[in-house]
């Protein structure tokens, strides 16, 4: 138990009073009015959230200012620097759109291409010379506004090429559409000169072979048909095809032409075949060679005129070669303006770079700053708590754990009343409270305590009644189940004994029927009485009154037996005759499939050991085992056959004995369908069955454990799955239940 004199809430009580006693009067007096004169837990509160109220005060307007200054270098960095950054990056990412513009300009097949292309070129320009504006009116310094217009120069420079290549591909359009133009008409010269030599050549051939020029004139005589000046004519026209095609394969060759050294070479072999065309010429005569030449030079004027095929191919190839120039120095202009805008890019990164820095020394400046007012203000917060809330929640804490006992009946709890305040005065009255509690709990104990004995009392004997009640109907549903399977080998076993009877009944009465015959043959006096017959006759009766009776005590040990099974007192313990009992209970069990299913049929063999004598025990409750044994193997050769089809199956039961000097084993062996593996550790658990529906109640087997084992026996059980089943119950000569034998 704790001094109360030295826990923390006596010494602040004694500090306050302390305080109290040294403040002037009129000073004390108004605290005492204020508090009552003690340290209540209002006090207290007031105290804590005054103090945190006025650390917080001091460490938001410290903040706001820290954040002022902040902000103004924030601002310094996104309006001043950050403008720069990103027109800079602009520039420079505008500048390569424009650079990736010019490949494609020069690659333009037609105008509305060019066009389109020329389109796109414009807006980046456009946009370009933005950014560059954007760039210009964001440097604030002299060195980034002397790199600002040396990009823009650069800038001007690269839009400058950007427009000699335009021009450059609309000449080197003009001169592709001109060698268009230029190839149809050569096609046009080429087909024409081609038809009038191709007539000349076939009349001129006409001629030397008939000698008709015309078919209105006369014919030329043979002499003058291959004159040397005809045959000039004819070879001139040949060579002058000949020539002519070569001609105009060189000029289509060099309209195709890519490369200008060899246009220049295709320009003298092309030469070269006109020359030989114009002298094939002078081999002709003069009609057709009129006719020829004006084609000729037509054919000339294609190919050497200003606007011809040489100057055209030529004019096109040195623009290609003037667009490749011009395209090599927009790189080089593109990769100048790159630099000179990652210079820019590196000054607006120190820039900004600067700036940032700057704020981060304050955003730095004011983390430690608040880290120091935070801490102060847990490490006072921390105070508070330790000598005033956690005192304060663990008093009240203690209150309510000891209530909540309380109101659950505990009241052995110990109520700590410590202090000068509101908690203590509640503590006593809790206290008070408890103490009257326990007198008033003390007085109802006994009492209720009684009551709660005497109604489990009377709920045991209820629930054991129940139990009683629950476990006779189950024994009585077995032994109706039981006494339901004998019925059909109870009528059966009956009616051979009544027949016998019957039979032995009537012999006798035609015994009896002679014997009076024979008597009263000697009662008239017509003979003597023949003993010997009379006795003979006398010998059969004999013998028919004792089968009668053995026959009549064959169905009264049935009926009695059918009778035991359906009593509900407990049997006596008596000698059992096991071959007898067995060989009873075999045929019963036959006959009762049979009865109950007249497609069953099993081969039944009895290996009985005339050793296996008597054992002492209960006849109905070990007839019932045997009985309930035999039945099953009887089910499960059934279901084999049924469920296999096999015409080779025969269903076969061996009921077998065996006898020793303390004891007697019978086995009961089938070769039906055995049982599986996972369930044959559950055939002896009550109410378990593999039989489906209302086939059987799963206590049999549990009923005849429990009735071997009272014996002093054993049940055990030997399977394979498919294959066969065997029972072995082991009994000894005399058990638990021999002193129970009855005279």
């Amino acid at each position: 138990m704790k001094d109360p004199t030295k826990t923390l809430d006596h010494r602040l009580h004694a500090a306050f009073a302390w305080l109290l006693g040294a403040l002037p009067d009129r000073v004390a007096a108004r605290v005492r009015r204020w508090t009552g004169g003690r340290l209540g837990i209002g006090t207290q509160i007031v105290v804590g959230l005054g103090g945190g109220v006025l650390l917080t005060l001091g460490a938001i307007v410290m903040a706001l200012g820290l954040m002022r200054v902040i902000s103004a270098r924030q601002s310094e960095v996104t309006e001043q620097h950050m403008p720069a950054l990103v027109g800079a990056f602009d520039v420079a990412q505008q500048s390569a759109e424009l650079m990736r513009a010019t490949p494609r300009l020069v690659a333009a097949t037609d105008l509305i291409a060019l066009d389109s292309v020329m389109l796109d070129v414009r807006r980046t320009e456009n946009a370009l010379r933005a950014a560059a504006a954007a760039l210009m009116g964001a440097e604030t310094t002299d060195e980034s506004q002397g790199g600002a217009g040396e990009s823009v120069v650069t800038l001007d420079a690269l839009i400058e090429i950007v427009e000699l290549i335009h021009e450059s591909v609309q000449r080197r359009m003009a001169y592709q559409a001109r060698l268009q133009e230029l190839d149809v008409e050569l096609a046009d010269v080429n087909l024409a000169l081609q038809q009038q030599v191709e007539q000349e050549l076939d009349d001129q051939q006409f001629f030397m072979y008939t000698g008709y020029r015309e078919l209105a004139g006369g014919a030329a005589p043979p002499s003058q048909r291959r004159t040397d000046l005809e045959l000039r004519h004819y070879g001139g026209l040949l060579n002058f095809k000949a020539y002519q095609n070569e001609t105009t394969a060189q000029i289509a060759q060099a309209i195709a032409e890519n490369d200008l050294e060899v246009l220049r070479a295709t320009d003298e072999r092309v030469e070269t075949a006109l020359s030989d065309v114009v002298g094939a010429l002078d081999d002709i005569r003069a009609g057709p060679r009129t006719r020829l030449q004006a084609d000729v030079d037509r054919l000339r004027d294609i190919y050497s005129s200003a606007e011809g095929v040489l100057e055209t191919r030529t004019g096109e190839l040195e623009e290609l070669a003037r667009a490749d120039e011009l395209v090599a120095r927009s790189r080089e202009t593109t990769a100048q303006l790159g630099a000179e805008v990652e210079g820019l890019v590196d000054d607006a990164e120190f820039a900004a770079q600067d700036a940032a820095g700057r704020s981060s020394t304050m955003v730095a400046l004011g983390f430690w700053f608040m880290l120091a007012v935070t801490s102060f203000t847990v490490a006072f917060a921390i105070f508070g708590w330790k000598f005033f809330g956690e005192r304060l929640v663990v008093r009240i804490g203690s209150l309510s754990r000891a209530t909540r006992r309380m109101s659950k009946g505990d009241l052995e709890v110990q109520v700590a009343i410590e202090g000068n305040d509101e908690v203590t005065d509640m503590a006593g009255a809790l206290e008070v409270f408890r103490q009257h509690a326990v007198e008033v709990q003390r007085l109802n104990l006994v009492e209720k305590l009684a009551a709660e004995v005497q109604a489990k009392n009377d709920k045991l004997e209820d629930t054991l009644d129940n139990l009683r009640r629950t476990q006779q109907q189950v024994v009585k549903q077995e032994k109706l189940a039981s006494l339901g399977a004998l019925t059909a080998g109870i009528a059966h076993e009956i009616r051979n004994p009544l027949n016998f009877v019957n039979n032995f009944a009537a012999l006798s009465t035609e015994l009896i029927e002679e014997l009076r015959e024979e008597i009263e043959e000697g009662a008239d006096g017509n003979g003597e009485i023949d003993r010997e017959y009379v006795d003979e006759i006398l010998g059969d009766l004999d013998t028919n009154v004792k089968k009668v009776n053995e026959h009549g005590e064959r169905a009264n040990r049935i009926v009695e037996g059918m009778l035991a099974h359906s009593r509900e007192e407990a049997g006596h313990v008596e000698s059992v005759d096991m071959n007898l009992m067995l060989d009873e209970y075999t045929k019963l069990a036959y006959h009762g499939m049979r009865g109950a299913d007249a497609t069953f049929n099993v081969d039944m063999i009895k290996e009985f050991d005339p050793t296996a004598g008597e054992v002492e025990g209960i006849a109905r409750d070990l007839s019932r085992v045997f009985l309930n044994v035999v039945t099953n193997a009887c089910h499960a050769t059934h279901t084999r056959r049924q469920k296999s089809g096999d015409p080779d199956y025969f269903p076969t039961v061996t009921v077998r004995t065996k006898g020793a000097e303390d004891h007697v084993s019978v086995f009961v062996h089938d070769n039906g369908t055995g049982i599986p593996d996972e369930i044959v550790g559950k055939i002896f658990d009550p109410f378990f069955t593999t039989k489906a529906g209302t086939g059987g109640t799963g206590l049999g087997l549990s009923i005849s454990h429990e009735i071997i084992q009272e014996h002093g026996g054993k049940l055990e059980v030997n399977t394979e799955p498919g294959e066969f089943t065997e029972f072995a119950i082991t009994l000894p000569r005399k058990g638990p239940l021999s002193t129970g034998i009855q005279a």
